[in-house]
């Protein structure tokens, strides 16, 4: 085979992969939302079909980007195999500190890298384990100083972040002391812990009210 009918076939191949990975579940996600959108009164069995297939196609891109991503990153860490990924399971209990007078439980992602899925499941057990032997709410104050979070891992960050903050949290404050850009620069995360921790008392003093 030449070298140009090589490269064409690579290019059908990785054209065929692309479409089956990203395009074919992206436009299932986006057929299924516009029905939803255009047909509000939509039977019940219906619109839970429409969101299964949402949602089946949700988890094939969450596979994908993550097969990219190790691609991606993989020689990165190849090339620095010292680099700290996160802590050992049991060091995620030493993250979490939990004030109940105060109603603060201060979560410290600071240095911890999200490289993937599996490790924001296992981070967000032990804190869901925490929240689970309280049985109350919480206003968490988070430390996101130097963490980082992967590609791959962001939709199962984003999603277990917000489970915990709808179903346990008065209110979720972030907070970041680094000065490169990164979530210090979201205007949604305050520059220091004092910061943090007077926004938290101002809300606390808003939900006193009467």
């Amino acid at each position: 085979m030449s070298a140009s009918s090589t490269d064409q076939a690579e290019t059908l191949a990785l054209g065929t992969k692309l479409e089956d990975d990203f395009v074919a579940p992206l436009t299932a996600v986006r057929g299924a939302l516009e029905i939803l959108r255009d047909y509000p009164d939509i039977g019940a069995t219906e619109r839970l079909r429409f969101v299964t297939t949402a949602l089946r196609s949700c988890q094939q891109l969450e596979r994908a980007v993550h097969d990219l991503a190790d691609a991606v990153y993989g020689a990165a860490q190849a090339e620095s195999p010292a680099t700290p990924i996160a802590d050992s399971t049991d060091g995620y209990n030493a993250r979490i500190h939990p004030d109940p007078v105060a109603e603060i439980m201060e979560l410290d992602f600071s240095d911890l890298v999200f490289a993937n899925s599996d490790i924001v499941y296992e981070v967000f057990d032990a804190i869901e384990a925490e929240i689970g032997r309280s049985d109350r709410k919480w206003y968490f104050l988070i430390n996101m100083t130097g963490c980082t979070v992967w590609p791959e891992a962001w939709v199962s960050f984003a999603h277990r972040g917000k489970r915990v903050s709808v179903n346990f949290g008065l209110e979720t404050v972030r907070y970041s002391t680094a000065d490169e850009a990164g979530y210090d620069s979201d205007n949604s995360t305050h520059p220091s812990r004092e910061s943090a921790m007077e926004f938290i008392e101002a809300c606390k003093e808003q939900r006193s009210r009467p």
